[in-house]
């Protein structure tokens, strides 16, 4: 795995960003006193650190690691996270902390099209990737042949692509992946909005579905774009028909209500994980630029956090919400809310610091509650990474002697994208530009007015 410190020495004389960064990591594993230090510099902290994360999950093949381990390394690369890190190799270049993000980018983008001289992810007859694989050698890691992974993998490619226009060599490798995987064929149902979730080793659709809306928006809306680019006949029509019978506007989506708060749903009568708004926003142009979508998120976050605070657990302080996924007691869990008198859905009452921030552009207290969280005597949020860093994680309301040993890149990585969208920092609109995949004219970016490079600590 890249060794952090060592690379960000180096790149110090090539960038006062990566200098400071570099200082950052050669700090104590313990986190700074809360009380020594300012409002603003947490947010610094935990930006840098949210960054560093992608770094450490990042190994030099190019392949990311599905979890960043406290204790141990690992050798299960997620397809999924390769997105979410080529998204990450932007704002780090973009931040001045990744001077090399451009060939970084490369590297990956060549493996993932099974160019690269070490190793390859593989993909079933259909050309869908495998969820899981092996870092090391490329051996697939189970059997889940997984649509949304590899969607969210292309989301990442088409971002860099649009974040470095004048590299030919990034253009043809995602042009190449685009073209070749195929999100149509996992429309199932259009009157249901029923998408397939899994495909088998031969390429061929299994029975589980799931129902719009969710993080499926993703596989929907990059299927209906490929329907326009290359027709695809009748997968292509119906692919077209999906998107503009469900997403189109959120006004055909199903709506569940949290007391009086109108919350996009799979059903009437229960809520999703709020993860699906805020991979939605962060990867979707189709989501993040439109006002009516912006208002649901912030309908979801208002429902969330009312949620954690009705539900008159003993000790729940006013910062502590987030329904989100990941580490859990029991190993993983994706926790929900729900109605009054409905079973729990997040039994082990679950705050997730990662949803938080992922919602910064639609929550007004998010910002404050990251900061009252790092703050909290209790530290339970607060994890050291391995090769320095300091991040907010998930933990446990009822076992808060419960600490995970380690963190999963797809769910940490709106932590990254709530902070980075900040506008002292990269804005909103950093990403409605670069997630504008279908744009044929160059992204039209300029920094925040109030946005500074954040200077050494």
């Amino acid at each position: 795995m890249k060794k952090i410190l060592a690379t960000l020495l180096v790149s110090a004389a090539l960038s006062p960003m990566a200098s400071a960064i570099a200082a950052d990591t050669a700090m104590t594993t313990q986190p700074v006193a809360a009380t020594e230090i300012t409002d603003s510099e947490i947010i610094e902290k935990l930006f840098k650190g949210s960054y560093k994360f992608w770094q450490q999950a990042r190994n030099d093949n190019g392949s990311y690691e599905d979890k960043l381990y406290f204790e141990h390394g690992s050798n299960r690369g997620s397809i999924a996270n390769s997105g979410m890190g080529l998204i990450a190799l932007a704002i780090g270049h973009e931040m001045g902390w990744e001077p090399e993000a451009e060939e970084l980018a490369l590297v990956t983008l060549r493996m993932l099209a099974g160019k690269g001289p070490d190793i390859s992810v593989p993909r079933n007859p259909s050309n869908t990737y495998i969820h899981f694989y092996n870092t090391q050698n490329g051996e697939q890691i189970g059997v889940d042949w997984s649509p949304i992974d590899s969607a969210i993998m292309l989301c990442g490619a088409m971002f860099i692509k649009r974040y470095f226009p004048g590299n030919k060599e990034i253009a043809a490798l995602v042009d190449e992946l685009y073209e070749t995987t195929d999100l149509t064929q996992f429309i199932a149902d259009i009157n249901r909005g029923q998408i397939y979730l899994v495909q088998d080793n031969d390429g061929n659709n299994m029975p589980p579905k799931t129902k719009a809306f969710n993080e499926y928006m993703i596989v929907a809306a990059l299927a209906n774009q490929q329907a326009i680019d290359f027709k695809k006949g009748k997968q292509g029509r119906d692919a077209r028909r999906f998107w503009n019978h469900w997403y189109e506007t959120p006004k055909n989506l199903p709506v569940s209500y949290y007391n009086d708060i109108p919350v996009l749903s799979e059903g009437r009568t229960w809520f999703t994980s709020k993860f699906n708004f805020l991979f939605n926003h962060y990867l979707l142009n189709g989501f993040s630029a439109s006002e009516e979508y912006q208002q649901a998120s912030a309908n979801a976050a208002r429902a969330d956090y009312s949620w954690f605070q009705s539900q008159g657990f003993e000790g729940m302080k006013e910062f502590e919400w987030g329904s989100g996924a990941g580490s859990c007691p029991d190993g993983y869990c994706v926790d929900r809310i729900v109605h009054e008198g409905i079973e729990t859905k997040n039994p082990h009452m679950m705050i997730s610091p990662t949803i938080i921030a992922g919602f910064i552009p639609h929550s007004e207290r998010a910002k404050d509650d990251l900061i009252a969280m790092y703050r909290d005597d209790s530290q339970k949020a607060v994890y050291e990474l391995p090769e320095g860093g300091t991040v907010l994680w998930r933990y446990s309301k009822t076992q808060p002697e419960w600490r995970s040993n380690a963190i999963e890149g797809v769910d940490f990585s709106t932590m990254l994208f709530g902070l980075a969208s900040l506008p002292e920092y990269l804005g909103t609109e950093f990403f409605n530009a670069y997630n504008d995949y279908s744009n044929p004219e160059p992204a039209n970016y300029t920094r925040p007015s109030k946005a500074t490079l954040l200077a050494a600590e």
